[in-house]
């Protein structure tokens, strides 16, 4: 799970096509991720509740830039709750909290420079929250999930593929996750670099979810 290479803070502020090419990557990637977020899961279908287990979770974003290598992120405070109803998954529900101040795309510098208002603005926008609103099981491994992600203060649907991964089929106390999507992030306003950099980013999320019962 690699990151951007190190970019120094004073090659942000240059005006070369090249130096604003590498922020804008960097910077562009961390609003993905928004993929997980979490509003409260009031109204939420009955089901089991599990929580997520942050210990083995993993929220990471790529974005391309022209004349760049891919450039990577991730996530490190998050939290969150699933419902789960294994025998009418369309009931299942889930939302995610991501704090954005969390965010690391590999230089201290740079990173400080996403967090500013200039890219994330976390002073002001704290939270990447995503709350899904159905779930829908393709077939024994995989589901998709679509939901309303926010961040910047901007609320969009988008959808994301969901592939199971349990350690015993017949378990039901560890259920592993792996999600993938895409967004756009110029429906958040983040336009940054465009089309230097690419409006669309990849974002991946690897979870756990846990339950006592």
């Amino acid at each position: 799970m690699g990151v951007g290479v190190p970019v120094n803070s004073r090659y942000l502020l240059r005006g070369t096509r090249w130096s604003f090419g590498r922020a804008a990557a960097r910077l562009l990637v961390l609003s993905a991720l928004a993929l997980a977020a979490g509003a409260d899961a009031q109204g939420a279908p009955a089901g089991n509740a599990w929580r997520i287990d942050e210990a083995h979770t993993w929220i990471g974003f790529k974005i391309n830039a022209v004349g760049f290598p891919t450039t990577r992120g991730h996530f490190t405070h998050y939290s969150g709750r699933i419902l789960i109803d294994f025998d009418n998954p369309a009931k299942s529900f889930t939302n995610f909290t991501v704090y954005s101040a969390s965010v690391d795309v590999g230089s201290p510098q740079f990173t400080d420079f996403v967090r500013s208002p200039a890219i994330l603005d976390v002073a002001k926008y704290p939270l990447l929250t995503f709350s899904s609103t159905q779930v829908e099981k393709l077939n024994a491994r995989t589901a998709r999930v679509t939901g309303n992600l926010t961040m910047l203060g901007v609320s969009k649907p988008i959808t994301l593929d969901v592939n199971v991964e349990t350690e015993s089929p017949t378990t039901r106390r560890v259920v592993g996750f792996v999600a993938t999507g895409t967004i756009k992030r110029s429906d958040y306003g983040m336009i940054f670099g465009i089309p230097l950099i690419d409006d669309t980013l990849e974002i991946t999320v690897k979870t756990r979810a846990l339950t006592d019962e």
